[in-house]
């Protein structure tokens, strides 16, 4: 994103952005039950990426974000949700800004071999 290894004082105000919501109008706030545990979490990461595919087939750009869900405390009292939810992402969303340096950045991708082991059964 333009921010040089090392430059502290660049990253910072590029961490910003995520709280920015990188500059998308709207956010929607994924919450999932404690009590169903790391399986809700699950369940809210499926219910994520069919939300992502549908607001994309509907023309918006969105992007999931675990960032605000560092300040859930926050997050859930500014916008009345219920403390005892488990905050586990924010989607931001809106039109595509294509000037936008987010939209052309790219990360590496480990192999397949490197993330998943298949074990025969």
């Amino acid at each position: 994103m333009g921010v040089p290894r090392g430059d502290k004082e660049g990253y910072a105000r590029q961490t910003l952005e995520n709280f920015r919501l990188f500059g998308a109008p709207h956010v929607a706030i994924l919450t999932s039950d404690p009590g169903l545990g790391p399986y809700g979490a699950v369940d809210v990461g499926g219910y994520v990426q069919v939300l992502l595919l549908a607001m994309q087939a509907h023309g918006l750009a969105a992007i999931a974000q675990a960032a605000p869900a560092n300040y859930s405390a926050l997050v859930k009292h500014e916008l009345e949700i219920p403390q005892e939810r488990l905050m586990v992402c924010g989607v931001s969303f809106g039109y595509e800004d294509t000037e936008h340096p987010a939209n052309s950045y790219r990360t590496s991708r480990a192999q397949l071999a490197q993330a998943v082991r298949f074990v025969d059964a």
